[in-house]
C-alpha cells in the first residue's frame, strides 16, 4: 500500500471516528407493507435492506424527535436513509425466516440536517438578513448608508444582491439592504462597533448582519473583496470570507469579469453559510433554564435526557444544583417562546411541567406531581 493510499485511508477512518456512529439493529419482522418504497424490479433482497436502512434512519429520528417527527416524516426515503448510514451487517434469523440488520447510522449528520430543515421551515420569520455594501474604490464608491438607494442604479450592486441572495434563497430568506441609518463607513473593528452594529440591526428587528466590502490595499493594483456576516442576538462575528480579486480596478465596470472573480469567493460564502445553519451556530443563543422542585437524582437525570432529546437545543451543560433546583445553559436557534414551549411539552412519568418566563434568556421549569 503506497503512501498516499495509506493517507486517504487514515482520512477515512477519521471522518468515521468525528462522525457519531450510532449503533442500530433492525429486523425484517417489523417491516410493514408501508415501510420503504420498494423496487419491484430489484433484488428481493437488496429491495429487504434498503428497506431496513430506511426503518433503522426512521426510527432513529422518531426516538431524537419525538412527536415533532411528523414534520420530518415526507423527507425520509430509502435512498435519504442510504446517505445516513455508516456501516452495516446482514445476519440470517433462522426461526422467522427474516433478516437483521446490524450497523451503525451518522446521527451527528442528522441533527445537522435537522436544523437546516427547521432554518428552512421558519424562513423569513426568523432569518432576517441586514445586507450591507461599502466600498472605498476609484469609481466604485459605496457608502454604507447608501446600500438601498445604490441598489436599483448600480450594476454592482445587483450583481451582488444576486450572488448573495443565491443560498439565501433554500432557507426562504430575503436581503434587507441598509439604508441611512448605518452610523459606520467600514466594517466594525472592534467587539464595541460590533455590538453597536447588532444593536440597531436588531431593533429594526433583523437577526443577521451580511456586510459585503471592496477595499484598496496601498501598493496593490488589484481590490479585495470580504463577506462578514454577524449575528445580531450573540453580537458575535460568525464568519468572514474573502479574497484579492486578480481584477484591476478599471475593469471593475465590467459585469463580467467581475462575476466572474467573485464567484469563488461566494462559493466560499454559500459553504460557509449552510455550514452554519447546519451546526446552528450562527443563530445559537445561549439560555439558562431553571429546574424548580426536583425531588430525586433520578428524576433530573430524566429531565437532562429529555432536553438532549430533538427538541432544538445543544446539549445541556449542567451550571449549578443547590437545595431542589438546577441550572443548565443550552443553546438554540429557537426563540425563547418557542423553548418555553417545547419545555412546556416536555412529559415525564408523573410528573408535569410549568414553564415561566423569567426574562429574555432565562426560564423557570416548575415540577409538579
Amino acid at each position: 500500500m503506497n503512501l498516499g493510499k495509506i493517507f486517504l485511508f487514515s482520512v477515512f477512518l477519521c471522518q468515521l471516528v468525528l462522525a457519531e456512529g450510532v449503533s442500530f439493529q433492525v429486523s425484517s419482522t417489523a417491516l410493514t407493507a408501508q415501510t420503504g418504497t420498494t423496487n419491484e424490479d430489484g433484488d428481493p433482497e437488496s429491495n429487504l435492506i434498503n428497506d431496513l436502512k430506511y426503518l433503522a434512519v426512521s426510527n432513529w429520528l422518531q426516538s431524537y424527535l419525538g412527536n415533532r417527527y411528523t414534520l420530518f416524516d415526507k423527507y425520509v426515503t430509502p435512498e435519504f436513509a442510504e446517505k445516513y448510514i455508516l456501516d452495516y451487517k446482514v445476519s440470517r434469523a433462522n426461526l422467522s425466516g427474516g433478516i437483521d440488520l446490524v450497523g451503525h447510522l451518522d446521527g451527528d449528520s442528522l441533527k445537522k440536517w435537522v436544523r437546516l430543515v427547521e432554518s428552512k421551515t421558519r424562513g423569513s420569520n426568523q432569518i432576517k438578513p441586514l445586507w450591507i455594501v461599502s466600498s472605498n474604490l476609484p469609481g466604485l464608491s459605496v457608502s454604507p448608508r447608501d446600500t438601498a438607494n445604490k441598489l436599483n442604479n448600480s450594476s454592482t450592486l445587483q450583481l451582488l444582491s444576486q450572488l448573495t441572495q443565491a443560498p439565501l434563497q433554500k432557507l426562504n430568506s430575503k436581503l434587507i439592504p441598509a439604508d441611512s441609518s448605518i452610523n459606520l463607513e467600514a466594517p466594525p473593528k472592534n467587539s464595541s462597533e460590533i455590538q453597536s452594529l447588532c444593536s440597531l440591526a436588531a431593533r429594526q428587528g433583523q437577526t443577521l448582519v451580511i456586510w459585503e466590502a471592496f477595499t484598496a490595499c496601498g501598493g496593490c493594483s488589484t481590490p479585495r473583496f470580504d463577506i462578514f456576516v454577524y449575528n445580531t442576538q450573540t453580537q458575535l462575528l460568525s464568519f468572514v470570507v474573502g479574497d484579492d480579486l486578480s481584477l484591476p480596478t478599471r475593469d471593475l465596470s465590467n459585469p463580467d469579469a467581475m462575476k466572474r472573480n467573485l464567484a469563488p469567493i461566494f462559493q466560499q460564502f454559500q459553504n460557509e453559510w449552510e455550514n452554519a445553519f447546519s451546526e446552528g451556530s450562527i443563530q445559537e443563543v445561549s439560555y439558562r433554564i431553571i429546574l424548580e422542585n426536583v425531588d430525586s437524582y433520578r428524576t433530573l437525570k430524566l429531565l437532562e435526557g429529555e432536553l438532549s432529546r430533538g427538541n432544538g437545543f445543544g446539549n445541556p451543560t449542567l451550571k449549578k444544583v443547590a437545595s431542589k433546583t438546577a441550572e443548565y445553559e443550552i443553546k438554540s436557534t429557537l426563540s425563547v417562546t418557542e423553548v418555553g414551549q417545547r419545555l412546556q411539552e416536555t412529559q415525564l412519568p408523573g410528573v408535569k411541567t410549568q414553564v415561566s418566563k423569567v426574562d429574555s434568556s432565562t426560564l423557570s421549569v416548575k415540577l409538579i406531581r
